[in-house]
């Protein structure tokens, strides 16, 4: 190599040199390191823009209407296995629809026929909810509501006892020790406890709510409910004992496929022979009288069927959610307005907040499930009348829907 040329290679490698030492140009590793940070921050950053419109897309999607979920075939929000593929059946939301049009009927509903609220002497609710039918979250919803529309809300202990079969004199002692509660003039009063007529007892007519749920689905909740770690505590807390172990590990399917005594479901079973499970929905509408005690019992439907016709304002189901809340907005609109917008307000809303998961039960076969079914025709009876009321409440507000 020539002096010069070597002159010129040492001049070249020393401006290099300076050129990395200086950053006008970057060392090779940082460069990596730079690539690497961008592709990290790129990447985080779709993964933040794709999971914010998926939290849209799912806002969007809860709040559609039911008539969109209809027009798909589906009851309200939600259509349970067994009636999937029966959109036409009366018992659904489509099919109450097509019935009540064919018939002429849709045109003739009229909300000032259909609603009981207007028969009440004071703004006053009694919600006597039934166990196991998302209670806790409209109970909820009903403490935010109060805040919003000025309301009080009471509701009686856990220590005590679900109100069945009590005496004439026990009723109205209970519906004064109620009223006593009243400090603010629109008021709120929870309790499990069987419907209470106040007429003979000369106090403010109330306004009556309630929820309902598949019969079999809602026993086979309180079945596992009252194994969960929380109730089991609770009800240490008031009677100082534990269930045993066999109590725990009970399985649903053999208690029914045994004929065990915890799940017998016989037509005329008496509550005292089986107090405590719940297997009577149709209970907390019949009331206190002898004829609402043997399960599944023509008389005691038919009697829980008048006292809703006469005095009950609304009868919903969170398996119906949407209809639900548009009727009771639109009946009970002192104590309802705006719960539509509460139940699906983003992130403290009640639809991402459900009450009372239960991640200890499991999935129950439909084989048992049938078997239960034709236990419960009394009690899906009054289920079923109860839905097509609550369908006749909604068309009677939404005539103009296509399905």
């Amino acid at each position: 190599m020539s002096l010069n040329a070597e002159r010129s290679y040492k001049m070249k490698l020393r401006d290099v040199e300076n050129a990395f030492k200086y950053r006008r140009i970057p060392y090779p590793k940082r460069s990596v390191e730079l690539i690497a940070l961008l592709a990290i921050s790129c990447t985080f950053f779709l993964f933040m823009h794709t999971n914010k419109l998926n939290s849209r897309l799912k806002e969007m999607e809860v709040k559609l209407q039911p008539s969109e979920f209809s027009a798909l075939g589906l009851t309200g929000n939600h259509i349970s296995g067994h009636d999937a593929g029966k959109h036409d059946d009366i018992n659904t939301l489509h099919g109450t629809y097509q019935y009540l049009k064919s018939t002429g009927q849709l045109w003739r509903l009229n909300p000032k026929f259909l609603n009981n609220t207007k028969f009440h002497t004071g703004d006053v609710i009694y919600y006597n909810r039934v166990p196991k039918t998302g209670s806790e979250t409209l109970t909820e919803l009903m403490i935010r509501l109060g805040k919003k529309n000025h309301f009080q809300n009471a509701r009686s202990p856990f220590s005590k006892a679900v109100g069945v079969y009590w005496d004439a004199e026990r009723q109205h002692q209970e519906a004064v020790r109620i009223m006593e509660l009243q400090e603010d003039y629109a008021f709120v009063y929870v309790e499990h406890m069987n419907y209470m007529n106040v007429r003979p007892f000369h106090l403010p007519q109330p306004i009556y709510i309630n929820m309902i749920r598949d019969p079999v689905e809602r026993v086979i909740s309180w079945f596992y409910y009252i194994r969960t770690p929380w109730n089991s505590v609770k009800n240490f807390e008031v009677s100082g004992k534990f269930p045993n172990r066999s109590h725990f590990v009970k399985n649903f399917e053999d208690c029914v496929l045994t004929s065990d005594p915890e799940c017998r479901y016989y037509y005329g079973l008496m509550f005292k022979d089986d107090p405590g499970d719940h297997k009577r929905q149709s209970l907390f509408f019949c009331g206190h009288s002898p004829i609402c005690e043997p399960f599944n019992t023509p008389g005691a439907i038919e009697r829980a069927k008048q006292n809703v016709e006469r005095d009950f304002s609304v009868i919903g189901s969170w398996e119906d959610v949407n209809v639900t809340l548009t009727v009771l907005e639109n009946y009970i609109p002192r104590f309802f307005k705006g719960s539509m917008e509460l139940y699906y307000e983003p992130i403290n809303g009640l639809a991402f907040k459900k009450q009372n998961i239960n991640p200890w039960k499991p999935k129950i076969s439909e084989r048992i499930k049938r078997i239960m079914r034709a236990n419960f025709t009394q009690e899906y009876d009054f289920y079923y009348f109860c839905k097509q009321r609550l369908y006749r409440q909604y068309f009677a507000i939404n005539r103009h829907l296509h399905f």
